[in-house]
């Protein structure tokens, strides 16, 4: 048995080296392509692929790999760490090694899916298999995948996507609220950087990022997602401004559900909303 994560990102690191990269997202102007917040306050570089791990036995109840914990809630605080670590950044290896970890937790809490994965099954189908206790590790999963690839170019999130969209979709349905209605700021993140034909497009992403506000309208990750992909793609520099103008206008502490932003979240949002600002002039024309 061999784990998902280094076959996925082969095939993405594969099909970047075949193809030119292409724009982060199409349309009149590709959304920045570095974009801050969950999918790295700067530009991150590539993702390191991590070695295959050794085989598990069964896939009835597999065992996490030597090195790794076995326990599932110990193996999903590596993932939020390490998944932090990437988003306030610069961490080069960090959402590597959330994806590794969060794949851990996702085999010892849902056993069917790590069965269906193992028999060489459709990954991205594999996500129906997932229930609630297994939705925290598919968000993990999916979300540092997708950014390993995005660091690779737009072949390579081509070649990720038939993995992560549906994982990511089934955690919407699972449990929209995840990390402040982190699945529906993903999706309108990826729906944003693709054509509708693959699934994105500007409307699809709008409906994600306008869900995201409404679960947790104090998050500033959100508003700063927002502005660098949907705003950059509809070429809405009106809309960018305004987001990003909110983010570094918000309180200290800020208003986020369940609780306030921690001070170094709020300063890394800040820092990216600055960042996107000083960019404007290329990446609106």
């Amino acid at each position: 048995m061999r784990r998902l994560l280094p076959r996925v990102l082969a095939v993405a690191a594969a099909a970047a080296g075949a193809m030119a990269p292409g724009p982060a997202a199409p349309g009149p102007q590709a959304p920045a392509a570095a974009s801050p917040g969950p999918a790295a306050a700067a530009a991150p570089p590539a993702a390191t692929v991590p070695p295959a791990a050794p085989a598990t036995p069964s896939p009835g109840s597999p065992p996490a790999p030597a090195g790794g914990s076995s326990d599932p809630a110990a193996a999903l605080a590596e993932a939020r760490a390490a998944a932090r670590r990437a988003r306030l950044g610069p961490a080069p290896a960090a959402w590597s090694e959330a994806a590794a970890a969060a794949e851990r937790a996702l085999r010892l809490l849902s056993p069917a899916w790590a069965a269906a994965v193992d028999a060489g099954g459709d990954a991205g189908a594999a996500a129906a298999r997932v229930g609630p206790e297994g939705a925290e590790a598919l968000y993990w999963l999916a979300r540092a995948s997708w950014e390993g690839a995005r660091a690779r170019g737009f072949a390579a999130v081509l070649a990720v996507k038939p993995f992560a969209m549906p994982s990511m979709e089934r955690v919407a349905a699972l449990d929209e609220r995840l990390d402040h209605a982190g699945p529906r700021r993903a999706l309108g993140s990826w729906r944003a950087g693709l054509p509708a034909a693959v699934g994105g497009g500007a409307e699809a992403a709008r409906a994600e990022f306008r869900r995201a506000r409404e679960l947790a309208p104090g998050w500033p990750w959100n508003a700063v997602e927002e502005a660098a992909t949907l705003r950059v793609l509809l070429q809405d520099r009106k809309g960018f401004e305004a987001l990003l103008a909110e983010v570094l206008s918000a309180p200290p502490g800020g208003g986020a559900p369940g609780g306030e932003v921690p001070p170094e979240e709020a300063e890394a949002a800040r820092r990216a909303a600055r960042d996107l600002l000083a960019r404007a002039d290329r990446l609106f024309r």
